[in-house]
């Protein structure tokens, strides 16, 4: 292995520690998340929406959190904004699950779910896609 191997063998652990401190810092620094607010834009204009009407799992969750209404700029629609205020019992998947089926059902007038009826059996090797797909809807990532 020559020098620039070498090199690479002691700088790739030190970059990567690097980026997981930063990471974590910025996590920090965000704050608890219980101030933190989630934003949503919906295709329907603010006229025709009403925040004590908000169909859904959002008005389920809407004793304890903070919605408000906004047009989206560049009239695009409406931007549904919710934040959790100190003392709440609601939690970011909460939320998130909340304002995806809230969009779903104010422009389709359904909720999709990829988790229907299932087309195969249950198995020990399908059991991985079927929790992501289950947690996904809380975080956001599928």
């Amino acid at each position: 292995m020559g020098r620039t191997g070498k090199a690479l063998l002691i700088a790739a652990p030190l970059a990567a520690g690097t980026v997981a401190v930063a990471a974590a810092r910025r996590r920090a620094a965000r704050g608890p998340a219980a101030h933190r607010t989630h934003v949503l834009t919906v295709y329907k204009p603010i006229d025709e929406l009403q925040a004590t009407q908000l169909p859904g799992s959002l008005r389920e969750i809407a004793d304890g959190v903070e919605i408000s209404l906004r047009a989206a700029p560049g009239d695009r629609g409406t931007e549904i904004a919710v934040r959790i205020p100190d003392g709440s019992s609601v939690t970011d998947g909460d939320v998130r699950r909340a304002l995806r089926e809230t969009r779903s059902l104010i422009e389709t007038g359904d909720v999709l779910l990829p988790s229907g009826p299932a087309t195969t059996t249950p198995t020990l090797l399908n059991r991985p896609l079927q929790t992501a797909t289950r947690k996904g809807r809380e975080g956001g990532l599928l």
